[in-house]
């Protein structure tokens, strides 16, 4: 009975990841030379498991340099795909806002083109007035814009609300790392085979 408790305990302890070597072969000799309660017959069929491949795996002294270089070209290669798309993109615009700055002016300045240059004549004789004009077109424009943006301070406060979730992004990296080690070890294990 004393030493059933005591193989319980280990078991607790063994669950929790605080057992030695020494305590676990002990629960492995347990289960393989006593008859076991039911309530423990699950966890003899896991030791017994265990013990079935308790082969000694022989891990290469640079297996963490390898994975860690593996996920750096892996982090690389998508971000230099992004960026080569943004780039290529802005490269793509300017060279063609310039080209089209360039046809404009040309045109312009000809007599013979598109947008003949044309002199501008006043519609107002009195520059108060004029002045009066544009002072109260500016103010329309202006109450107009304020108008349209108002509904915008919703999305400042959709935006606060994302970079809360900032932290997240550690989790996704994690997660590719975690799915990088998957496929690195199912390329050992074709390679075992």
């Amino acid at each position: 009975m004393e030493n059933l408790k005591k193989i319980k305990e280990l078991l607790d302890r063994f669950y929790d990841g605080e057992t030695t070597m020494e305590e676990e072969q002990e629960l492995g000799r347990f289960f393989l030379e006593s008859n076991v309660p039911e309530e423990m017959i699950p966890d003899k069929e896991l030791f017994l498991s265990m013990e079935a491949g308790s082969e000694d795996v022989i891990i290469p002294e640079d297996l963490n340099a390898k994975i860690l270089d593996a996920i750096d070209r892996a982090e690389r290669s998508e971000t230099k795909t992004r960026r080569i798309s943004w780039f290529s993109l802005s490269g793509l615009a300017a060279g063609l806002l310039v080209l089209i700055s360039v046809y404009l002016f040309f045109l312009k300045d000809s007599s013979h083109g598109i947008f003949k240059a044309e002199t501008m004549e006043d519609t107002y004789d009195d520059p108060e007035v004029a002045y009066n004009e544009v002072k109260k077109t500016l103010a329309y424009v202006s109450n107009k814009f304020n108008e349209g943006t108002g509904d915008l301070k919703h999305v400042q406060k959709v935006n606060r609300s994302v970079e809360n979730l900032q932290p997240l992004t550690f989790i996704n990296k994690g997660n590719k790392e975690i799915r990088l080690l998957k496929e690195l070890e199912k390329a050992g294990e074709i390679n075992r085979q």
